[in-house]
């Protein structure tokens, strides 16, 4: 399974899509798992927001940052960021 850093998720959105991501809420409970929930899954979730295309502006909720990679198809964008 590949895992995804917070990061590289929220660069990879920027500079494919121009979408913006999010934590979903910023509570103490969720910050202290931030190490280990922040690769995979979230128990708060996370946010992308932005100008969607066919959409408008707006945001949607994923649970882990595997899904938004899969969901926004930046698979690749995230393995050449990783190369170099």
């Amino acid at each position: 399974m590949t895992r995804y850093t917070f990061d590289e998720v929220r660069a990879a959105l920027r500079e494919h899509w121009g979408l913006a991501l999010y934590r979903g809420e910023s509570t103490r409970a969720a910050d202290k798992h931030d190490g280990r929930w922040d690769v995979v899954h979230s128990k708060t979730g996370f946010i992308v927001g932005g100008n969607m295309p066919g959409r408008g502006h707006s945001y949607r909720r994923f649970r882990s940052l595997k899904d938004v990679v899969r969901v926004s198809d930046l698979t690749k964008v995230i393995e050449k960021g990783r190369r170099g």
